[in-house]
């Protein structure tokens, strides 16, 4: 899957901010919501491994978009898995047989 992170393009695009300070007082004046201008830079600068839907829900707020405007997730095609030949050592357990001779008492005389 790809994530693509678009936060600083949007807000240079769509608002005109080019700074952290200025977006933390964007983000202050629309929510009445202080977020620390470390957050703030680590959002506008990385992709963000893991950010809080409420968090998410401040910036949407605050920048009036929607959050496909600053995230876009591409799935990733799937890909054919390539067919192994059975052998004894990678059959699975449940397809062994239980003993390595058959039993003669199974079959009819």
């Amino acid at each position: 899957m790809t994530i693509k992170w678009n936060l600083k393009k949007f807000i240079e695009k769509k608002h005109s901010i080019y700074s952290a300070t200025d977006f933390k007082k964007l983000i202050s004046k629309n929510t009445g919501i202080t977020i620390s201008l470390q957050n703030i830079c680590n959002y506008l600068n990385n992709n963000p491994a893991m950010i809080r839907l409420d968090t998410m829900e401040i910036i949407c707020t605050a920048l009036d978009c929607n959050l496909q405007d600053i995230l876009k997730i591409t799935p990733t095609k799937k890909t054919n898995k390539t067919t192994r030949k059975l052998s004894y050592k990678n059959t699975p357990h449940a397809k062994k047989g239980l003993s390595d001779f058959p039993n003669p008492e199974d079959y009819d005389s």
